[in-house]
């Protein structure tokens, strides 16, 4: 397609179904490691290490996904074969993720956590990394990809907060009606499971129908037969071709983990540190409702403003100051009590900073990996958005893989206690795991906009691959 403005109704569409991938991001990211620890008894460190583990397959998996997807030829395109095959697999994984058989050992319910874990998020790789190479062939504009990106992510995180929502609702009313908070039933967790495995199958439907008539207009290069040697040369010839790919790559991968840990402790902070009900937890969910709006609307702006490279490091580094003072706050005793009102407002302004100014430079940063995909082009004479873009859907997934993974060991280095009662945990307990989280965070989140900051890739640096690939008129 052209570098002319893409219209409403197919941002709307292209964007809709990363709905999916939110609810699945939302799950795997604040819900996993929390229900498998507190609600089927698996131990933080093992719950931990299945989820690390699926990024074995994860490495493996996404660049083959891209790379013959970019490769695929038929009537219905290079990506929407992937997009539609992958409908049924993810949401019937998704919904045995969250119903484990009873009476499991503990290794038991490991390998079951981890073979469930691994086809679900195969599955929706096979959705995941083709519609996402959708982007840079819809439109080849420098500022048009972050609008077409901000619809991704709009819909990523307002899928994500809706399932997020309807489940505290649920939770809030079993916990009034019922003798038990029902955050912390099994019963809760397969309806939710049930729930998400139902949108997940129309999200994607939606997108890949509603974009399947581009399918004529999409760029597809001529495909030659090659070996298995000459694939795997491809393939790491791709990756590493850029060197400003290669450092997006990295800063993907740190800020990941970074989000990681933060993401898979939110609900021990809520339920223990901050000992928030069902209903705070609710009212936090409904206000980050319009966390997604802003980053919609701004995103573009600041990326034809200050340029994506500064507009990255600053709301990074705004992200992981308000991400961590709130805890520190609170172990320096700086904080009124848990049983204020001051609180839940409190956190919430801090969490609402947080995750706005994440959406914000997570959206330039996919930006930018667009924008490597004719500096690729140009080196190699191969256009191979799947491929690159598989890289970065497999930083994303750092997030609850290595993420989770540490989070794991935070608890298990904590001695937290299993089937931990909110306000019954010790307070040396609590504190080791807020400074436990703040002291790897910190560091984490430094040397990633240490390595950002090495990015040389600019609009005009950008507009000049496309004059060479005579893209600029098209």
């Amino acid at each position: 397609m052209s570098t002319e403005k893409i219209p409403f109704l197919t941002k709307f569409l292209y964007g809709f179904g990363s709905m999916s991938y939110g609810i699945k991001d939302n799950a795997f990211a604040y819900f996993l490691l929390f229900v498998y620890v507190q609600i089927f008894g698996l131990a933080p460190d093992l719950a931990g290490l299945a989820i690390l583990l699926m990024l074995v397959f994860d490495a493996f998996s996404d660049p083959l996904v891209g790379y013959f997807s970019d490769r695929h030829r038929s009537s219905w395109g290079r990506r929407h074969p992937f997009m539609y095959f992958s409908a049924i697999p993810v949401s019937l994984s998704f919904f045995l993720l969250w119903d484990p058989p009873d009476a499991l050992s503990q290794m038991q319910l490991f390998f079951y956590l981890l073979a469930v874990g691994v086809f679900i998020r195969t599955a929706i790789t096979f959705y995941e990394i083709p519609s996402t190479a959708l982007g840079p062939e819809l439109s080849k504009d420098y500022v048009e990809r972050s609008s077409l990106l901000s619809y991704r992510y709009w819909f990523g995180w307002w899928g994500g907060l809706l399932v997020w929502n309807s489940l505290w609702i649920f939770v809030v009313y079993s916990s009034y009606t019922g003798t038990t908070d029902a955050r912390y039933l099994p019963e809760t967790w397969k309806i939710y499971g049930l729930v998400c495995s139902l949108v997940m199958f129309i999200a994607i439907m939606v997108t890949a129908l509603g974009t399947h008539k581009h399918i004529k207009d999409l760029h597809s290069p001529e495909i030659k037969k090659i070996s298995i040697k000459r694939t795997l040369t491809e393939l790491w010839e791709t990756i590493t071709v850029s060197r400003d790919y290669l450092v997006l790559f990295l800063a993907m991968i740190i800020t990941s983990i970074a989000s990681g840990i933060a993401t898979n402790l939110t609900l021990f902070f809520y339920s223990y540190f901050w000992e928030f009900t069902p209903l705070n937890i609710l009212t936090i969910g409904l206000t980050l409702f319009l966390t997604p709006l802003i980053g919609l609307k701004v995103s573009p702006f600041l990326a034809a403003t200050l340029g994506k490279r500064k507009t990255i490091i600053y709301l990074f580094a705004i992200a992981f100051i308000a991400e961590n003072l709130i805890i520190l706050m609170r172990i320096l005793n700086i904080l009124p009590g848990n049983d204020s009102v001051f609180i839940l407002p409190l956190v919430l302004i801090f969490h609402w900073i947080a995750i706005s100014a994440q959406i914000i430079s997570y959206t330039n940063l996919a930006s930018m990996v667009f924008d490597t995909v004719e500096e690729v082009e140009k080196l190699t004479g191969r256009r191979m958005e799947g491929t690159l873009l598989a890289a970065r859907s497999f930083a994303a997934k750092c997030m609850s893989g290595a993420g989770a993974f540490l989070a794991g060991l935070i608890l298990s280095y904590s001695a937290w206690p299993k089937g931990a009662v909110a306000g019954e945990v010790e307070s040396s307990i609590l504190n080791s795991v807020g400074l436990s989280a703040i002291s790897i965070s910190t560091i984490l989140w430094l040397t990633a906009i240490f390595v950002f900051s090495k990015v040389r890739m600019t609009k005009s640096s950008h507009e000049g691959n496309l004059g060479e690939l005579n893209y600029s008129n098209d």
